[in-house]
């Protein structure tokens, strides 16, 4: 080997080096921004996290209220359904005193002829 051929061989690996030096800080430069960009994106998405859980309190107080008004609209229908049996009993006995009367004035009539409002 010559001394022009020993001295491309140094130009050509120091040339490579060089390469991959440049390759390497380039690699290391865009990782950084790449992390920056993931550290910015994070603090965006904490601050908005933030700003939602400032609303939780009212939200948590409203679903509280609309839970009470459920219960309360619960009991008052047990008691309007209550008020409906007692109404259908009342009703009931209504009706058997009155067909009680009926058959007591068919017994005692007698022009009745053995019972007109036979049912």
């Amino acid at each position: 080997m010559d001394t022009d051929q020993i001295i491309w061989i140094v130009v050509a690996v120091v040339v490579l080096l060089a390469l991959l030096a440049l390759a390497l800080m380039l690699s290391r430069k865009a990782k950084a921004k790449k992390l920056e960009h993931q550290r910015h994106h994070a603090t965006e998405l904490r601050n908005e996290a933030q700003q939602h859980a400032q609303g939780l309190p009212e939200a948590e107080l409203r679903a509280q209220e609309e839970r009470v008004n459920a219960e309360k609209l619960r009991l008052e229908a047990e008691k309007a359904q209550e008020r409906a049996r007692e109404a259908e009993t009342a009703h009931l006995q209504q009706a058997a005193t009155h067909e009680d009367k009926l058959r007591e004035a068919d017994r005692v009539d007698p022009d009745a002829g053995g019972g007109a409002h036979k049912r």
